[in-house]
């Protein structure tokens, strides 16, 4: 699934629009609009400006869907304990949403295209040094440093978008682009990641991004457009002691859930961990309160709507990295599939995924928001239960196939849904930090999400015979909890969503 692209607000037709602007000067906030390209971007300068960012954009998502179909083969390689492999695609996310903020704050104050450049240039760099790592350790710290170089490659790639392409309509159909090809990476890297671990090596999966990011960072450097700072950017800060706080809650809270099956939920170490975690998130909220210059301006957790609809993106990632690293273990593991066999069988996630998300598109301006939102998490149960079902192999056309489409029919109603009723809501002069803390949210329930089904799974067959059969209990155990998590989704839009 993709990264959720900020709609752009109402406009004059020669007004570019920032999105990446922090709140209006009555928050506290100075107010930031990066001053728009000197003369208008030729044809060939924009095609390149589009190429650029929707490569970032692509290869963002493979980072974490190609690495889903190589965990099982490179655990073993490394020696990852049992549960720990799901780490290997949570360092990335984990990281990715706690820095997505402050890469927006990076973007104003230094210009997008020096952050965009940097932040690219890191995912390649580290993809080479993942792809040769030797122990579990050396791989986990790569990935958490990929995830930072993606935070800052989004928000700066948006600003681009932005002031590359002015006119509304343009700029429209550039951002849907710009998040089509999100969608496209979710499809394709599970399916690179199957090919190139079943016919080379897990390890590939990194070299081939390394081998096509690296010199799209040189030539990003040449072909974007250069931006000046407005005066009022200058001097700006970033949040550090929010963002550490952040980090190392969100970091305490997805080591207890991911190691408490294997050390036991009442062992001091997780209910210590647990402990501290919430400390973090209190400290988080406190501090935003008052540093002068904070990430999140607790004027933003008043918008109408917000909070609700900054839990329920939650669910949309939650779900979706939830089953695909579920179904494709069990592709694996349960039912003896190759890397490659796996990736074909779960081509039926990113077709579906991707078509609906543009049909979901045409269709959600006629359809009430809240019928969005729950038809989403009603749908997405709906493929979970099949999921839960399909215990053999024999059963992936009558259960997992149909699964698929319906649960990805639901992610789209879900993902457009959620997007299009928090950015409505914005508060004129918001708009950029909703954008950023709406994928913040999406890539949080991604971490929280790998963490909890994964843990479920584990609890649940460690006390199982290791036949086949009986191992999908705890895989089933997981699909359950997905669907706990949509009813749960389900009472807050109904209940909660104005």
């Amino acid at each position: 699934m993709s990264s959720a692209v900020t709609p752009e607000p109402e406009t004059r037709p020669d007004t570019p629009v920032d999105l990446e602007k922090s709140p209006l000067p009555n928050a506290g906030e100075k107010s930031i609009v990066p001053a728009p390209p000197r003369a208008p971007l030729t044809g060939f300068r924009k095609f390149m400006v589009m190429t650029l960012l929707c490569c970032a954009q692509f290869f963002d998502i493979v980072n974490a869907s190609g690495a889903i179909i190589a965990l099982p083969t490179l655990g073993r390689d490394l020696n990852f304990s049992p549960g720990a492999t799901q780490w290997v695609v949570s360092a990335y996310t984990l990281t990715f949403a706690s820095f997505l903020v402050s890469a927006g704050r990076l973007t104003d104050i230094y210009n997008p295209k020096l952050v965009f450049c940097i932040g690219f240039l890191t995912v390649g760099v580290f993809s080479v040094l993942s792809a040769v790592s030797v122990a579990s350790v050396m791989l986990l710290v790569f990935r958490a440093i990929q995830g930072l170089g993606a935070a800052m490659t989004l928000p700066s790639a948006i600003a681009m978008i932005v002031v590359a392409f002015p006119d509304p309509g343009e700029q429209g159909r550039a951002l849907a682009i710009f998040g089509a090809f999100g969608a496209l990476g979710n499809v394709l890297g599970v399916v690179l990641g199957g090919v190139l671990t079943a016919r080379a090596s897990w390890r590939w999966v990194f070299y081939l991004i390394a081998i096509v990011v690296i010199p799209f960072s040189v030539l990003s450097f040449l072909f974007l457009p250069e931006q000046t700072i407005s005066e009022e950017n200058k001097g700006r800060g970033l949040d550090w002691p929010g963002i550490g706080a952040l980090t190392g809650g969100l970091i305490l809270f997805v080591y207890a859930i991911s190691d408490a099956n294997t050390a036991g939920w009442k062992t001091p170490q997780i209910i210590v961990t647990l402990v501290l975690s919430v400390f973090f998130f209190a400290a988080f909220f406190i501090i935003e309160r008052v540093v002068e210059d904070p990430a999140v301006p607790p004027r933003t957790w008043t918008n109408k709507n917000f909070l609700p609809l900054f839990l329920y993106a939650w669910s949309v990632y939650w779900f979706v990295f939830g089953i695909q690293i579920q179904i494709v273990t069990i592709f694996q593991e349960l039912f003896h599939w190759s890397s490659l066999s796996a990736a074909l069988h779960t081509l039926p996630l990113g077709v579906t995924g991707g078509l609906t998300a543009y049909l979901t598109g045409i269709v959600a301006p006629h359809v009430p928001r809240k019928v969005l939102l729950v038809n989403g998490q009603v749908f997405m149960a709906a493929g979970a239960v099949l999921f839960a079902l399909a215990d053999r192999p024999e059963k992936f056309w009558s259960y997992m196939f149909p699964g698929m489409i319906l649960a990805m029919i639901g992610l789209a109603s879900a993902y457009v849904g959620v997007s299009i009723a928090i950015m409505a809501d914005a508060r004129k002069g918001e708009e950029g930090i909703v954008g950023a803390m709406l994928n913040t949210a999406l890539q949080i329930g991604a971490t929280i999400g790998l963490a909890v089904v994964t843990a479920v799974t584990l609890g649940v067959n460690k006390n199982q015979p290791l036949d086949p059969i009986s191992q999908h209990k705890g895989y089933a155990a997981s699909f359950w909890s997905l669907i706990g998590m949509n009813g749960i989704t389900i009472i807050i839009a109904l209940i909660f969503v104005k």
